[in-house]
Order: structure tokens, then C-alpha cells, then sequence
């Protein structure tokens, strides 16, 4: 369901292409029905409560020794032929060869889902349930069986996502429409059948998955877990067909079996489906493309509902949630969201979310303030109720300003400028560093050394894939970490103007200019410097040395909101115009290159840099070049990590033509748009975008009938009932290309 709590999906075996997501196409064999994941991240996470049907005798424990993984003897094989997904509905048909076959189906809501499962030709159907199948492995697995109630609840506690310290609980209940007329639980590898209750614990669990700059998966999948879990068994000659719903919370079983019970009382798989295809319906179609192709449909409408899932819902029906500081709390008037990939959706997906449902982002906001208030600090890549030190940066920042100035303004403005303002200017205690957990989190690490010199000093990096586990006063990219302070202060400056603080807005200690300590005039490129001051020898524009998956040359035009001040401290705009001509011969060339990686976050806005160099013409050709040759409708479409949804927002914002490439303010610069004809139904009004003619270049842009002369607009521009028409052919066009067109910055 869109940013539900509850995310009801397959786990292939083993994954080894897509840990993250638990789901990998190549794979002929699935190992479970998991209840929470995230799409598209570069760690692994929740897959937590992997369930699974069985034709077989349960006669070896569903545990593997010293792994997390299950014991393959309960995996089964598919195959693609005899699966069906659409939006809130999932189908396979397991062993389609075998003499047992099992049909599976899965829908959900936003804290429950439900399964249905035929079996066929076979006395007993068994279903295993694993709390002891986290992906990062558990530090606790618990589970009780009630015969008579024909019901199974239990607990799984994981975490540690990209190696962080962090640990969290989800509580599940699960009910079953049919007799149980066999149980057993496991302990490891003892079987115990018959039995209805099972617990385990393991102090320090880890799972040895990939992460970004680490070690590859080791062979076995070894791990150190909790491993517990249970079956029940159902006569299937009696009842072929099993359905089975289950509610989830992250503050207890009571709380899960509620969030079950009210929004799944019943037991009509067919219309719970109904209802799950209908939000969808109603999500995906707040852009309606009345003209496109039938592949421009599948790749927008793939990239639309990719940036619907997260955030998640994190509170229950009533209101309550965990907060970070491990109290309960209530949100009874709003729901509280968590996992924020800010360092990635900051750029995309919340602006489109805030675009789109202004009330919804606002909500996502109030979630961030949440945190801020029961942990003292802003999240920075946040899941259930934990802190992490994952990415760079200081997002929140930007997701607050950004969303804020794309019309989600429903929430506290001066909490949220308090909040910013702590964040940027003060760095955290010594001792601070050496906390466990939540309380050990570090908003800005390197603060200090920013503040009193306005970089980073090289001597202060940490390698990719390290970060987090050893002193957290160290930084992954010490470049990439200050360029992103910078561009946080610009957004904080921003926002206090727009909420009349105009004296906070110009505090000393916001450095949106910053970027400058780095830039070398030498060589017109920003590159580490040492604490002496110098920069950092041998520098080649093509390593990652001091970056953050990212090179000297891509980052070297990270500088959206003053960047009329990097084409002059460049050398002028016919230097820029060359240096950004060579970028761009290769568009996804990786992370370690002279050229761009539109695969990944920090160069996505780069094609737009063309509308400063009086050069929009360029822009849509390349963007129309990555959209069709770096993204297709088939497995494995996508350039890179989807990251939460941030590079499918990037896809669905740049096929409209509509690119927030100035974080912390409402700019929106632009492009031909890809559909020929789209409305955005927005909560606020609708919007109106098409293009007559043909080619790529855009020889005019009426809005609302009126001319229109700048490659760029405000968001605030576009109110209920705006038509933005763009004419385009191939022939040169100067449209745009005065000086004065120029975006702010």
C-alpha cells in the first residue's frame, strides 16, 4: 500500500543482485513472503517474519546453522511464467511442476495484509513462521501458537542497517480462516512439535550482507542470530484454500492484532483486494497522461508508484508509536512516518510528494519534528524509531525547506527553524561520540571543524563502508559532507526569510558559501584540502578520494543554489560551457569518472546547468537521452539504486519537464516534457502540461497563453488551473537564452 507500515512481498533465494529488497528476478526460488521492506536502497533491512507454505512434512527445523537464511528443504521454485503482480496484489504459483503445487496470494492494508493460499492434493498444508528470518539477522525471535483461537503472535527484533548499532521491534499477529489442526515450534535447530511456544535470543547478531565500499556476500550466508519460529497445518482435503490475515505494530502484539482487526475484520480476500487496487488507482492518478506512449505509461506510472512507498506509516490505528527515545507516544490526529532516505529523496521525491499532497508531506515534516523532539536531533537516514549515521550531509534541512516551499506548510515552522538552526551550529559533545545507539547520533559530524574553517579537512575522512562503525566525528567524504552543509545552510537561510525570521537567516554561522574553501582556482575544481590549508596533492577530477559516491569532477558542480558563482569562478561561461560538454559525452559513467552518473543522486541536476551557461537547448536532449536509454520496462530498468524512490521521482519529474534543481526554494527549472500531454491533479489544483510539435527543441513556452521566456518558473506560479504549453521542432531555438533568463542563484 502506498507508505504503509506493512510492505507483503517475496524473498527470492539468495538474492545476491538485490539484498536490499529481499527480491531478485533471476532467481528461480522463494524462500518467503516477508511482512516490511524498503525498495531500492544500498543496504539491507526489515524482511522481517518471512512466511512460507509448505506440502511438506515439517521434519527438519526451518533453521540453517550459524545463518539467518532458512533451510532450503521449505524454499520452493517459480517461475515468471505463472506470476502476477499489479499495484496492492501479488500471485505465484510455487513447484508449478510438482505433483503439490501451491497457489499464493498476498494484498494488503496500511498495517495488515492478507494471504491466500491453495494447496492442492495434499492432506496437510503447512505454513511456516519465521521470526528469526530477518534479513540483518535478529537479536530476538519469539513465537506462540493458540490452537483454539487459530492464531500465532511473536516478535522479531532487528536493525543494524548498513552495520549501525541500532535495534528495533515489530510485533505480529496472525489469524487463520481454517481449523489448525497440527503445530510445532523451532529453537535453532531443535523441532519441537506439538509445541506453541519458542524464544531465542543472541546478544550481538549480524548478518555478513554486502554494503556499498564493504565486502562482498560471504559463501553460506554465516551470521550470528536468534533463530525461532513455528508451523501450523490445516487439513487441506477438507479446506483447499487457506487465507490468512496478519496485522503488524512497532509497539506490541496488542497494538498488532488492533491494526489487523480494524482495517481487515473480515475474511473477503477478494475485496480487501479491490480496496488495495482502488488507493492505488486513486494515488497513481493525481498525474493523469492523456497523450503517451504505451511504454511512456509503463516506465511513468513503474517510477510513480516506486515513489509512493516510503516513507512508511510507523503509528497504529490508535495513534500510538515508539519515539526515538524508545517512549510511547501518541499521533492519534495524524500519522507518523518513518524511514527517510533524506540524503537521497531530499532532491526528488519529497518536492514531488509535497507538489502533489502538500497536507501528506506536511505530515512526513511533522514526523521529522517528532524525532527532533524525543531524540534532540534531526534524522538523517531514519527507520522505525532508530537513528542512523548512513550518508552525508544534513537532509532534513533540506526535506523540511524544500517541502515547505513547495506548498507543505501544515506543520510547526518555528519548532522546524529551531530544530534546522541546532543542527547547523551546534556540534555535538566528546562524549557524545561514545553513546550507543539513538543517543550516539550525530546530526552534523565534522561540525566543528566546518564552522571554524568552512571545510572539512581531508585528515577527518572515513572510507565507503566504514562510516558508522568506527568514531563517528569522522566523515565519509570530507568534500561531499561540507558541500552538502552548505547547501542545507542555504536552505535554513531560506526558509527563516519565508517565515519572517530575516535576522536568523543571516546568521554567521550559515555558510551557504562555503563551497568556495574547496574550490581550487588553480584548476577551476572543488577537491579536498588538509588542515594545513593546502589541497590535497595529485588531485585527479576522476577519483572519489574525498567524495561521496561521487568524483572531483561530478561534484565539482554540486553548488545548485550559487551557481552563477561557480560558472564565474570557473572562468566564465564559455569555460563552463566546455568543461560541461566533455561531462556529458558519457551520462552514467559511474562514480569514479570525469563524466556524469545520472545513475546516482549527486549529478542529477546537472543537465539543467545548461540554463545558466545561456544554453537550454541542450538540456532536453540529454534528459530525453537518459530517460529512454538509462531506464526501461523490464527487470533491472533502472541506472542504479532506486534509493526510496528518489531516482523514479527524478524520472517522473524530468518526463514533465519539472526539475526542483535549487533545493530550499519552490525553482523549478525546465525541460520539454516527454508526454505529450499530462495533468497533475494536485490537492492544491490541477496542472496542465503538454508540447505541440515535434523534435527537441523548444522553440516557446506559453503559460496560461502568455509568453514565457526563462527555462525556469516558481512553484508558486503555477496555481489551480495553470496550462504551461511548450512548442517545440528541431530547428536551433534562442528561446531562453538571454542572460537575463538566467535562474536565481
Amino acid at each position: 500500500m502506498p507508505f504503509g507500515m506493512l510492505q507483503f512481498s517475496p524473498g527470492t533465494a539468495p538474492s545476491t543482485d538485490n539484498f536490499s529488497g529481499g527480491y531478485t528476478y533471476s532467481d528461480s526460488v522463494i524462500d518467503g513472503f516477508s511482512l516490511t521492506h524498503i525498495s531500492g536502497a544500498g543496504c539491507a533491512i526489515y524482511q522481517d517474519i518471512p512466511i512460507m507454505p509448505t506440502a511438506l512434512d515439517v521434519i527438519q527445523s526451518p533453521a540453517r546453522l550459524l545463518s539467518a537464511s532458512s533451510n532450503p528443504r521449505y524454499h520452493a521454485a517459480f517461475d515468471h511464467a505463472r506470476e502476477h503482480a499489479e499495484p496492492g496484489y501479488y500471485q505465484v504459483l510455487l513447484n508449478p511442476d510438482s505433483a503439490t503445487p501451491i497457489d499464493v496470494e498476498l494484498t494488503a492494508t496500511r498495517r495488515s495484509g492478507m494471504a491466500r493460499f491453495g494447496f492442492a492434493d495434499v492432506d496437510v498444508g503447512r505454513i511456516l513462521l519465521n521470526p528469526g528470518g530477518s534479513e540483518m539477522a535478529n537479536g530476538l525471535a519469539s513465537i506462540s501458537i493458540d490452537p483454539q483461537a487459530n492464531e500465532v503472535s511473536g516478535a522479531s527484533s532487528s536493525g543494524r542497517f548498513c552495520y549501525q548499532d541500532n535495534e528495533y521491534t515489530v510485533y505480529f499477529v496472525a489469524r487463520f480462516d481454517a481449523p489448525i489442526i497440527e503445530h510445532g515450534v523451532w529453537d535453532k535447530l531443535s523441532l519441537r512439535p506439538g509445541g506453541t511456544q519458542a524464544s531465542d535470543r543472541f546478544p550481538l547478531p549480524i548478518n555478513a550482507q554486502p554494503i556499498p565500499g564493504g565486502p562482498a556476500q560471504l559463501p553460506g550466508d554465516p551470521s550470528t542470530t536468534a533463530q525461532a519460529g513455528g508451523w501450523v497445518g490445516f487439513n487441506t482435503r477438507a479446506y483447499p484454500h487457506i487465507q490468512m490475515k496478519v496485522g503488524i505494530s512497532f509497539v506490541s502484539i496488542e497494538n498488532a492484532r488492533a491494526n489487523m482487526l480494524a482495517e481487515n475484520p473480515g475474511w473477503r480476500f477478494d475485496d480487501l483486494r479491490h480496496q488495495a487496487a482502488q488507493t492505488w488507482h486513486q494515488e497513481l492518478s493525481r498525474v493523469e497522461l492523456t497523450q503517451a506512449t504505451a511504454q511512456q505509461k509503463r516506465l511513468f506510472y513503474t517510477a510513480l508508484y516506486h515513489s509512493l512507498l516510503s516513507p512508511n506509516t510507523f503509528s497504529d490505528v490508535n495513534g500510538d508509536y515508539l519515539g526515538m527515545d524508545g517512549q510511547l507516544y501518541n499521533s492519534a490526529d495524524r500519522p507518523q512516518y518513518s524511514t527517510f532516505s533524506g540524503w537521497d529523496t531530499y532532491r526528488t521525491q519529497m518536492p514531488l510528494l509535497a507538489m502533489l499532497t502538500p497536507r501528506r508531506a506536511s505530515d512526513m515534516l511533522h514526523s521529522l519534528l517528532n524525532n527532533y523532539e524525543h531524540s534532540g536531533w534531526l534524522p538523517k537516514w531514519s527507520y522505525a524509531n532508530q537513528h542512523t549515521d548512513v550518508m552525508v550531509g544534513d537532509p532534513a534541512a533540506l526535506l523540511i525547506s524544500t517541502a515547505q516551499a513547495m506548498g507543505a506548510v501544515h506543520f510547526d515552522h518555528e519548532l522546524a527553524l529551531q530544530a534546522m538552526l541546532k543542527g547547523a551550529t551546534q556540534p555535538a559533545g566528546a562524549q557524545q561520540y561514545l553513546l550507543p545507539g539513538n543517543a550516539g547520533y550525530i546530526q552534523r559530524p565534522g561540525l566543528q571543524a566546518f564552522l571554524n574553517r568552512g571545510y572539512i579537512p581531508y585528515e577527518f575522512s572515513v572510507p565507503s563502508g566504514a562510516f558508522g562503525l568506527i568514531h563517528r566525528g569522522l566523515v565519509w567524504g570530507t568534500v561531499s559532507t561540507a558541500l552538502e552543509y552548505a547547501l542545507a545552510d542555504f536552505a535554513i537561510s531560506q526558509f527563516a526569510q519565508r517565515i519572517g525570521q530575516t535576522a536568523l537567516a543571516g546568521l554567521a554561522e550559515l555558510q551557504p558559501d562555503a563551497w568556495l574553501k574547496n574550490f581550487n582556482p588553480a584548476n577551476g575544481y572543488i577537491q579536498p584540502r588538509l588542515i594545513s590549508g593546502l589541497f590535497l596533492p595529485n588531485f585527479d577530477p576522476a577519483s572519489g578520494l574525498g567524495y561521496t559516491e561521487g568524483s572531483g569532477a561530478q561534484y565539482s558542480w554540486f553548488v545548485p543554489h550559487q551557481m552563477n558563482a561557480l560558472v564565474a569562478s570557473i572562468g566564465g561561461v564559455d569555460i563552463a560551457r566546455t568543461r560541461l560538454d566533455a561531462f556529458f559525452t558519457q551520462l552514467n559513467a559511474g562514480p569514479e569518472a570525469e563524466h556524469a552518473f545520472l545513475g546516482n543522486e549527486p549529478s542529477l541536476f546537472t543537465p539543467w546547468i545548461y540554463a545558466w551557461l545561456d544554453q537550454p537547448g541542450k538540456i532536453t536532449p540529454l534528459v530525453w537521452s537518459a530517460l529512454t536509454s538509462l531506464y526501461a520496462d523490464e527487470p533491472g530498468g533502472m541506472p542504479g539504486n532506486d534509493d526510496l524512490g528518489a531516482m523514479s521521482s527524478w524520472w517522473v519529474l524530468a518526463s514533465l519537464g519539472l526539475m526542483p534543481a535549487i533545493p530550499g526554494t519552490d525553482t523549478l527549472l525546465l525541460n520539454a516534457p516527454l508526454v505529450t500531454d499530462a495533468t497533475l491533479h494536485r490537492e492544491n489544483g490541477t496542472l496542465r502540461i503538454r508540447r505541440t510539435g515535434t523534435g527537441s527543441q523548444i522553440q516557446g513556452l506559453r503559460v496560461n497563453g502568455q509568453a514565457h521566456h526563462r527555462a525556469w518558473l516558481r512553484h508558486t506560479d503555477l496555481p489551480d488551473g495553470t496550462t504551461l504549453e511548450f512548442q517545440l521542432d528541431d530547428a536551433p531555438s534562442n528561446w531562453a537564452q538571454a542572460p537575463s533568463a538566467r535562474p536565481p542563484g
